[in-house]
């Protein structure tokens, strides 16, 4: 959307907080791969003075709501059943958390333009903190991460990690369990 050349995203990692940091894109908006990730770090490593820094042309552009605007207009163009959530989006309760990361705000909105209208989010979880407090691992492929989340008795309870590129779901069945 931007036209850049790349772009840093300053995240919480899904491992252990000692690995929180950033993560590299490349041109065409997807992580780099390994390779030209190592020759950035190699090169990150050469530098003595962070004030030396050779500027490069256009600078940096820390992006905001503009972006956040587009992002959740092209959400929009995935396909989903529309006839299911016109059905279901007034009745089905939703518990989302973005486990301590960057998704908060955006997940509740795009759950919300898509027509749910009953997301509870999980208030424990939703502030960025990068200690993690109530999880060892915030990976939302683990049940564990959910044991706040199935206190709010949602129908179907969401979680995605720190920087929000995995998303875990759960619902809960007939006998209340999830």
């Amino acid at each position: 959307h931007l036209h850049t050349y790349a772009g840093i995203m300053i995240t919480a990692s899904h491992n252990s907080k000692e690995y929180n940091g950033y993560k590299l894109y490349g041109e065409d908006g997807g992580q780099l791969p390994p390779k030209p990730a190592d020759e950035i770090v190699r090169e990150r490593q050469e530098v003595t003075d962070i004030f030396h820094i050779k500027k490069v042309a256009g600078g940096i552009k820390k992006i905001g709501s503009e972006i956040d605007k587009e992002y959740l207009n092209q959400v929009k163009t995935i396909p989903i059943n529309r006839d299911l959530i016109k059905k279901w989006g007034d009745k089905l309760t939703i518990s989302f958390t973005p486990l301590y990361g960057a998704g908060g705000d955006l997940g509740s909105k795009a759950l919300k333009e898509a027509g749910f209208n009953k997301i509870l989010t999980v208030k424990e979880q939703f502030k960025p903190d990068g200690t993690f407090p109530t999880v060892k691992y915030p990976n939302p492929e683990f049940h564990e991460v959910f044991k706040i989340s199935e206190s709010y008795g949602a129908d179907v309870e969401l979680a995605v990690d720190p920087d929000s590129d995995r998303m875990g779901v759960g619902y809960r069945t007939k006998d209340g369990s999830y």
